[in-house]
């Protein structure tokens, strides 16, 4: 599937005359006007790609926009399949999987999250720099090196931390709302319990989500360079949670896309300015 995937949307960037993309970027639930604007775009629909899943969740517009930005070609995925969609961990991760065939070297991914930290406010961007797996599945299980054996994958060094500092430096210049700290990663699609809150904060979370940890482990093991961020779209009250809705992640990531814009344009400039 990767490789007819791959072979589609080479074609495709060939017909439009675009040069094969070395940055990849993912957009969470309701992000999709955080895309940066990139010349000579093109957009493919999901649905046409071969083996594409289904980005079945309201948010996720299923869409890819290919262009170039500063004379580098950048592939931006709209909207991604989840694991509560009832898929597996093979069709979560297959968009990475096919970024990183196509050539590209470095993804930045971006989710909706729920704050643990009572530090951050809605509409804050937490930069992850580390995760905590509590999905109860590992994409890479099954996965064999080229020995044969599976692949026992070190994760000391998953998130880019030469990136990470450049953006945090930048983020504390430009006055952005951001905190660096830990993404906790649960299946879904239940929001959690009081219990799990507590829990998930007493271990050492800042954020939960439901996405973006498979892709970044996937992304990690084949050899790409990963800066990830969380928009907070609620904050968790570990004391008496309330009621929340899907609707209001929504709502806050769409409020939040100008800041997230804001955000992907300095990775992109920081990208090219690594690779100069």
């Amino acid at each position: 599937m990767v490789t007819a995937a791959r072979d589609y949307i080479s074609a495709r960037l060939l017909e439009a005359g675009l040069p094969v993309p070395a940055l990849g970027i993912t957009l969470g639930s309701g992000l999709g006007d955080a895309a940066p604007e990139l010349e000579g775009a093109i957009e493919i629909s999901c649905r046409e790609v071969p083996g594409w899943p289904p980005c079945g969740a309201p948010g996720h517009a299923g869409l890819l926009r290919c262009g170039t930005y500063g004379g580098t070609g950048v592939l931006v995925q709209s909207g991604r399949p989840h694991y509560y969609e009832g898929l597996d961990m093979g069709e979560v991760t297959l968009p990475v999987r096919v970024m990183a065939a196509s050539g590209i070297g470095k993804v930045f991914m971006a989710n909706a999250a729920g704050a643990l930290n009572p530090v951050y406010e809605k509409g804050y961007i937490l930069l992850v720099r580390d995760h905590i797996n509590l999905m109860g599945v590992n994409p890479l299980r099954g996965m064999r090196d080229e020995n044969g054996n599976p692949r026992f994958l070190d994760l000391s060094s998953l998130y880019d931390v030469e990136s990470g500092d450049a953006l945090e430096e930048r983020g504390k210049a430009s006055g952005w709302p951001m905190e660096s700290g830990v993404l906790v990663a649960v299946c879904g699609p239940s929001y959690e319990t009081g219990a799990e809150l507590r829990y998930m904060r007493l271990v050492g979370g800042d954020a939960v989500s439901m996405s973006l940890v498979p892709e970044a482990l996937m992304a990690h093991c084949l050899g790409l360079a990963v800066t990830a961020v969380s928009v907070i779209t609620n904050v968790w009250d570990l004391r008496m949670p309330r009621a929340t809705s899907h609707q209001e992640v929504l709502d806050t990531a769409t409020g939040s896309t100008a800041l997230l814009k804001e955000v992907i344009y300095a990775w992109l400039g920081l990208s090219l300015a690594r690779d100069a």
